[in-house]
């Protein structure tokens, strides 16, 4: 049941932002109290069907040692009507 309320307030997110966040930004802007960070997002986003991970990656970071993180996005194709 906590697993169905967090893949939910996920989805509502990513409907709300259809440009994409990273599991991070998902966790700030779901205030939800069944996501407990980022890395609970990228397990959960796992099993989802629609949700997909963009082709090109966001780089964060310093210059001198920046790292790139999945963004994810809501993809209504697979969505059932």
């Amino acid at each position: 049941m906590r697993k169905m309320r967090a893949r939910n307030a996920i989805l509502k997110t990513l409907k709300k932002h259809p440009e994409g966040l990273t599991a991070g930004a998902i966790c700030h802007h779901a205030n939800s109290r069944h996501i407990r960070n980022a890395k609970h997002v990228s397990n959960l986003v796992k099993g989802m069907s629609m949700i997909k991970k963009m082709i090109e990656k966001e780089k964060i970071g310093h210059e001198v040692c920046p790292y790139q993180v999945n963004v994810y996005y809501y993809d209504d194709e697979g969505a059932e009507i």
